[in-house]
């Protein structure tokens, strides 16, 4: 997928650019938006669009799209944003832009909503089309994380006494109602689910065979919709199919989860593990509120103004050495600057790892002790080299050979704690991303001054 630079470049042969809507928003003409030229707009630019501007200029363009469109929009932003959009519509339209999702799409939105504005809506869902709005609430009894909170329950099946041709009829019959068929789930008369048939099997297979006798038994990959989201996207990627079944205790085919479904999670514990690493919001995105954002980064700034006043007061210990030998607050920053980044070199490395499942609690020694000696090796070959511009610049040998060991030792603790936080984070139940690099940081700046001043107070003093 491109990314928003490469679309804001380009011009679309149909439709409008996103270059052409920030530009007409920039100038505020968007009142000049043409109906028929943005039903041909892409729904993934103009949710990128959108999500620039606030709810009221948002419903302004939206008002020109019909419902349908309009839920391809909403369906492609941040539910938190679709959410508070959708609530600010009038009653019957956001009913009529739920009615035309996914069940899973529309229930993402449902679920952000407050209360009253759930309520309202999924009553008015249920007069209008009372099977969706069963289908959302039943999404909604699943927790946010799991894989029945995700699943879609419209799916493509076929009775397992079907004859080949009887299941290619079904399959005419459901290309308007499925927007895509990757496989088609074959269920008994209790909607057990017996086996799976891809469309190539089905035109491929002789005339008069049954469904069953095509079908693959030998069933990969089945979900339980308790199993948390992340895993369900490791299964995907071990399987790499298109599509897979969740399943219930007695087998019953509940909905399936889709490759995009996949991509979209992948994409946010990325961006959550990214923004958690610098303590920001996991959700928080470049235009929403600025008091939504300062609410989610001010904890982390308390954290780190914090371990700032820990380091401080190690360099206070050592203040009479500083006044002594003035040179010495000149190499400070260098040692801790190093040291941090070692930190974060092996932060970024550890935390996408045990996301990815590539580590667990059990590597956490065996991790530890690799980084730390790949910290100690560098700080050598980095070290010699701070020494030598240490030589060069103050003309000291002994203090060039204090700055080189102190450099050694805080980018072995970098590389020691930049591992074991998020996995001692890990064991104790929270996020390995949540504030990894400030606790990192906080130690490595604090231990880079302890170690080098107090090398500094030994043999300078």
């Amino acid at each position: 997928m491109s990314n928003d630079d490469d679309i804001l470049d380009a011009q679309s042969e149909h439709g409008y650019s996103l270059y052409d809507l920030v530009v007409m928003s920039e100038a505020d003409e968007l009142d000049k938006l043409d109906t028929a030229t943005l039903l041909e707009t892409t729904p993934h630019t103009l949710s990128v669009f959108l999500e620039r501007l606030d709810v009221d200029t948002q419903r302004q363009v939206l008002r020109k799209l019909n419902p349908e469109k309009v839920s391809e929009v909403v369906s492609e932003m941040d539910p938190d944003m679709s959410a508070e959009l959708v609530s600010e519509m009038r009653e019957h339209r956001a009913v009529s832009v739920l009615n035309e999702m996914e069940p899973d799409d529309a229930a993402d939105i449902v679920r952000e909503l407050e209360q009253e504005d759930r309520d309202r809506l999924l009553k008015g869902m249920q007069r209008s089309q009372p099977e969706t709005a069963e289908n959302v609430r039943e999404l909604l009894e699943y927790p946010a994380d799991t894989a029945g909170a995700i699943m879609n329950p419209h799916v493509a099946t076929l009775d397992d006494q079907l004859t080949v041709d009887e299941a290619i009829g079904e399959v005419r019959r459901m290309r308007d109602e499925y927007e895509n068929i990757y496989y088609l789930y074959v269920v008994d008369s209790g909607d057990i689910l017996e086996g799976v048939v891809s469309m190539r099997a089905l035109m491929l297979a002789p005339k008069g065979a049954k469904v069953r006798d095509i079908m693959a038994t030998n069933l990969i990959g089945l979900l339980s919709p308790s199993m948390d989201k992340e895993i369900v996207a490791h299964i995907m990627a071990d399987t790499d199919y298109h599509t897979l079944p969740v399943v219930g205790e007695n087998g019953e085919l509940l909905g399936i989860i889709t490759h995009d479904d996949v991509i979209d999670i992948m994409r946010e514990e990325g961006t959550e593990d990214l923004q958690k690493l610098a303590g920001a919001g996991a959700d928080e995105g470049l235009f929403d509120p600025i008091s939504a954002s300062i609410k989610q980064r001010s904890p982390w700034l308390l954290v780190n103004l914090l371990t700032a006043f820990i380091a401080s007061g190690v360099v206070g210990m050592f203040d009479t050495n500083i006044a002594a030998l003035p040179l010495l607050a000149v190499f400070m920053p260098i040692i801790a600057g190093i040291g941090g980044n070692t930190g974060a070199q092996t932060l970024a490395v550890t935390v996408r790892s045990i996301a990815l499942g590539e580590a667990g609690i059990f590597d956490m020694r065996r991790v530890c002790v690799r980084e730390t000696c790949k910290g100690f090796l560098n700080g050598i070959c980095i070290g010699l080299l701070g020494a030598l511009l240490a030589v060069i610049t103050t003309f000291r040998f002994d203090l060039a050979l204090i700055v080189w060991v102190a450099m050694v030792i805080n980018m072995s603790l970098g590389g020691f704690m930049g591992s074991f936080i998020p996995f001692t984070l890990k064991r104790f139940g929270f996020d390995p991303a949540s504030g990894s690099s400030i606790f990192t940081t906080g130690f490595t700046d604090s231990g880079g001054f302890f170690i080098f001043l107090g090398l500094a107070s030994i043999f300078l003093s």
